[in-house]
């Protein structure tokens, strides 16, 4: 029987996943998407190992960069959560590693959106005042540090979420938390009091940070297309071409977002549910790297050239050995 401790903290958490398949077909579902991760991983690394080849020598570049780790790290947080609590069948944890996944979650989500709205940022910035823009953000290494500030806030805001999260009442030691993963609004229902103001806390700052990125998205957006449709220069081309882009990864961001939001919301089939979060966990990782790999030209050709040079060793190995073995026969017969 529990112990009721009203007032402390719980010791440990029971994940209770009771509406989600965990048979054969649900366990077949995870494998899936897992190996759907772990293809996403390889390339989302291709991406960034691009922009690093680059140099990072345009301030686009570093966010694409960080934008493919956040995807990465989020998919990973998600459904390493999942195949923890559905195919290793860990029912129970500490409350401290509950936290812990509650940072993990929000960061990560923290991270993808707020690297989204750099992007915009920086484009419009670009595009609009191309003077201040390179003065600022290019010479004296402004887009290094505005990410580092938006990053960080990101940050105390997801450390906040778990530090909100231990000023909440629990009635027991051992809590039960109606999901696979420890996020803020189901810990906030397995507690007993004082849940209103951190709840509003939590939601008022994923709703601004949500809203804000989709807003700038948008508004940059229709400035931007507003701007360069009537010309046909290659500056403006290219601003199109990359507004797009960005415009494409950020619709694998919301759609999946709203996606699960909504039809978790008013649908409320436990296997559809199970198979939507795992969708919109994986898909910015798998789909964004294919996006910014075909229509980013910066990323497309590193990548093309990287590949051919493999080709070229791997083909030269072949060649190389023959003309070691051939050399070897002709000292021997010399030696003879």
């Amino acid at each position: 029987m529990n112990e009721t401790v009203v007032g402390s903290l719980p010791l440990t958490v029971t994940l209770d996943v009771s509406d989600i398949p965990l048979n054969y077909g649900g366990r077949v579902i995870m494998w899936v998407f897992t190996f759907i991760l772990c293809i996403s991983i390889p390339l989302n690394t291709a991406i960034i190992a691009a922009c690093f080849y680059r140099g990072f020598n345009s301030p686009m570049l570093m966010y694409i960069a960080l934008s493919s780790l956040a995807d990465t790290l989020f998919g990973v947080v998600v459904i390493s959560s999942y195949f923890s609590r559905i195919i290793a069948r860990r029912k129970i944890i500490l409350f401290n590693e509950c936290l812990v996944q509650m940072f993990n979650i929000h960061c990560t989500v923290f991270h993808q959106f707020l690297t989204t709205w750099l992007m915009y940022i920086d484009r419009h910035w670009a595009i609009f005042w191309p003077y201040s823009y390179v003065a600022l953000m290019v010479n004296k290494g402004g887009a290094v540090k505005l990410a580092i500030v938006v990053l960080t806030i990101g940050l105390l805001l997801s450390v906040s979420f778990a530090v909100v999260a231990t000023t909440m009442v629990y009635c027991n030691s051992s809590v039960v938390v109606r999901d696979v993963i420890c996020n803020y609004a189901s810990v906030a229902m397995s507690s007993c009091g004082n849940v209103n103001p951190g709840l509003i806390y939590s939601l008022f700052f994923l709703y601004v940070v949500f809203g804000l990125t989709g807003f700038t998205a948008v508004y940059s957006t229709w400035c931007i297309v507003r701007k360069c449709r009537k010309s046909s220069t290659e500056a403006n081309l290219k601003a199109l071409h990359t507004c797009f882009t960005q415009l494409f990864a950020s619709f694998a961001q919301f759609i999946s977002l709203i996606g699960v939001t909504v039809l978790k919301r008013f649908l409320r089939i436990p296997t559809f549910d199970f198979i939507l979060v795992l969708t919109s966990a994986v898909t910015p990782a798998f789909v964004n790297p294919l996006i910014f790999g075909f229509r980013m030209q910066e990323i497309r050709s590193t990548i093309v050239l990287a590949f051919r040079k493999i080709q070229v060793i791997h083909h030269e190995k072949p060649s190389n050995v023959g003309e070691i073995a051939v050399s070897e026969n002709v000292n021997l017969e010399r030696k003879k």
